[in-house]
């Protein structure tokens, strides 16, 4: 690992000397992006479709005659969700492939292993698939984050079902690393705001397969609310172990859980699940308009309902090519960034929810939506959460 990093950070100088003469990955006629994510290994059911939905909207835009003279190009590499091999093909991305900008890319680790070379090298970290506070404070202006936090999302269903309802004993069932640490973070800085404590939490690793310790003790604590701080396959067997055992209480998660295949799992189990999230998962039977078109044209792309991650993927590049047609023929780095900083009100064209920027502020989506499962499928139980 440290040879790895050593390297990198040789190549992203050498990057940044080539950056002499204008900005790299830019040509007459085309402008090269990149980004890393997980195509065969824990998190290929994020990566996968999440490179779907880029590559369709680039498609799509070079189809139109692309922006200002130049076609777009996509360079999608697989980390197998692993750090050191993460930092190698951002080696590629950012000295063989010389990309102007980094989107999209995939995992809190792996963010935060490779961008402060990157941003040393002058390449832009543009709305990573991470919701880490990291991802844009502190405030930088070669780092812009489409999500609220991890934190945010977990402070705001706190916030929700204080006001709707009440509870009298919260609890936390974590997964423990730093996705669920800065979940559970949420939970205990918000119900401090009301001179509460966490009642009892527990803390599972991501291959644990029985939650049965687990549950027994939130259920022997008495919890009336338990916020599952973790991924999609945990928190699905905290659920359904849950429910085998008669104990139910409201069951509320964060957006990476945000998929089909949680809420159709378990044979029902999932049900009543509640999940604060900074995105809309959008579906076509629901939708109109340019929604409908874009996730009617995903399925014949590719044979399948568009999953929330590639609806994400091609937002991303959607808010891309707005910065690049705002920062004109002339590009450069500087102008792309101030393009994007301009950016104040831009509506997600698929699920609706506003995003915008400013001098201080490199975080795009400010409210949050609250889904819940019903019927094996997601339903949006309520818009513009905070706290």
């Amino acid at each position: 690992m440290k040879k790895l990093v050593t390297a990198f950070a040789f190549s992203a100088m050498t990057a940044t000397g080539a950056m002499a003469d204008g900005p790299q990955g830019v040509t007459d006629d085309m402008i090269t992006l990149g980004t890393y994510t997980d195509l065969s290994g824990p998190l290929a059911v994020w990566g996968v479709p999440e490179a779907n939905g880029l590559r369709m909207r680039v498609d799509e835009i070079n189809a139109a005659g692309g922006i200002h003279g130049r076609q777009l190009e996509i360079i999608i590499e697989d980390t197998q969700y692993q750090v050191p091999r993460a930092i190698q093909v951002a080696n590629k991305l950012m000295r063989r492939d010389q990309i102007f900008a980094m989107v999209g890319a995939l995992g809190t680790p792996m963010n935060l292993a490779i961008m402060p070379q990157q941003i040393e090298a002058g390449i832009p970290n543009m709305f990573p698939m991470s919701a880490e506070v990291e991802m844009y404070e502190p405030l930088d202006p070669m780092k812009y984050a489409f999500f609220r936090s991890y934190t945010d999302q977990f402070r705001a269903g706190v916030a929700y079902f204080k006001e709707n309802g009440d509870f009298s004993t919260p609890c936390i069932a974590q997964l423990a690393n730093e996705a669920g640490e800065s979940m559970a973070l949420g939970v205990t800085q918000q119900l401090a705001e009301y001179d509460m404590k966490v009642a009892v939490k527990t803390e599972h690793s991501a291959t644990e397969s029985d939650m049965l310790s687990s549950v027994t003790t939130l259920k022997s604590a008495g919890c009336d609310i338990v916020f599952l701080a973790g991924g999609v396959r945990d928190s699905i067997l905290v659920v359904a172990t849950s429910k085998k055992l008669g104990f139910e209480p409201t069951f509320v998660t964060g957006m990476v859980s945000y998929m089909d295949a949680v809420a159709t799992a378990a044979d029902g189990a999932m049900d009543g699940l509640y999940l604060v999230s900074p995105f809309v998962f959008a579906n076509a039977e629901d939708s109109e308009g340019e929604a409908k078109r874009i996730l009617e044209s995903y399925n014949e792309i590719y044979g399948e309902k568009m999953a929330p991650q590639a609806q994400l993927g091609y937002v991303f590049i959607d808010l891309i090519a707005v910065a690049l047609e705002a920062a004109g023929r002339d590009l450069t780095t500087e102008g792309f960034l101030a393009a994007t900083e301009a950016i104040t009100s831009y509506v997600d064209p698929i699920g609706g929810q506003l995003v915008r920027f400013g001098p201080e502020d490199h975080q795009g989506i400010e409210t949050l939506i609250m889904a819940k499962v019903e019927d094996g499928k997601w339903t949006i139980a309520a818009r513009g959460l905070d706290y």
